[in-house]
């Protein structure tokens, strides 16, 4: 039976599921403008996926679906989560020559948009890359300068950083070891953080510059949403960068140039679900998993069976 089902359509980075809606939600690449890209979904409600974890009789025909445009100018959006309260979506925009770069709040129910954060010690963030949401509400941000690089943003003012944004209290920034920090995830029980370090990526520099493709793990506060450190390193990609990171209950998955990586709670590295091409971001949603590949989405049934 099959086990991977591959849905074509202009899917980036997010990508979020919503199961009271019944959709997988993404920013698109910037295939069409290149200063401009969207929001879409892809809308699961004729097959009912949210009912239980059992897909396999139920996803005939999947593979046809046509993804539908949510917001049509999300700001040079990257990476999105949902909200601890299930009723929006952060999004990491990355911004433009003539507007800012953000963390913003959008709702589900009527795409009512509301900054969170745009700025540290008064000075503009680079390119947000990727938000999450801890169990509590603090927010944490990765904000390299891809957006520079590739030519659609300003210098930038602050370095490559990590920030917090803890529930009750003021952003705390964080950099230490880190080159270029990308990806994000907390561990179930939220005391680390996994942040991919990506500062090795010919596409965003003119010159490879044989630098890190590595994921890190840090010493996380759930209580206070600090980062306390103890910078340690877990893996590094074969191809390609680490970039979207998810947790489960016992592993740690992280896309890559050849697919998916699936390591322990510790770092160590069990194996991969390989793919032909790159995994940009991922969710697992029960036993299953969704993939953005920029040429479309990935549906990987009993992903854990797929390791290897």
């Amino acid at each position: 039976m099959k086990e991977t089902y591959f849905i074509p359509c202009d899917a980036h980075e997010g990508c979020v599921w919503v199961a009271t809606q019944n959709r997988l939600y993404f920013s698109t690449t910037k295939k069409l403008d290149e200063t401009r890209v969207g929001l879409c979904y892809l809308d699961f409600s004729d097959y009912d996926l949210a009912r239980d974890g059992n897909w396999r009789d139920r996803i005939d025909g999947i593979e046809s679906m046509e993804a539908l445009t949510w917001i049509e100018d999300a700001n040079m959006a990257n990476s999105l989560c949902l909200t601890q309260d299930g009723l929006a979506l952060l999004v990491a925009e990355q911004g433009s020559k003539k507007t800012r770069a953000a963390i913003s709040r959008i709702e589900l129910a009527d795409k009512q948009r509301t900054v969170v954060f745009d700025r540290y010690a008064d000075m503009p963030l680079n390119s947000p890359n990727k938000v999450i949401e801890s169990q509590v509400g603090h927010l944490v941000i990765s904000d390299p300068d891809y957006g520079f690089r590739q030519g659609f943003r300003p210098p930038p003012a602050l370095a490559p950083r990590l920030y917090v944004l803890p529930k009750n209290g003021r952003p705390v920034v964080y950099r230490g070891e880190l080159e270029m920090p990308h990806g994000l995830a907390l561990s179930p029980d939220e005391r680390t953080l996994f942040v991919t370090d990506t500062s090795n990526d010919g596409a965003h520099d003119k010159a490879e510059l044989n630098r890190r493709h590595r994921v890190y793990a840090l010493d996380f506060n759930p209580a206070t949403g600090e980062i306390l450190g103890n910078h340690r390193y877990a893996f590094s990609t074969d191809k390609g960068v680490p970039d979207g990171s998810e947790t489960t209950e016992d592993s740690l998955l992280v896309g890559g140039g050849d697919g998916i990586y699936v390591a322990d709670l510790d770092g160590q590295l069990r194996g991969k679900i390989k793919l032909d091409r790159t995994a940009v971001n991922l969710a697992v949603v029960g036993d299953h998993l969704f993939v953005t590949a920029d040429e479309g989405v990935y549906l990987i049934l009993d992903w854990k069976q797929q390791v290897a």
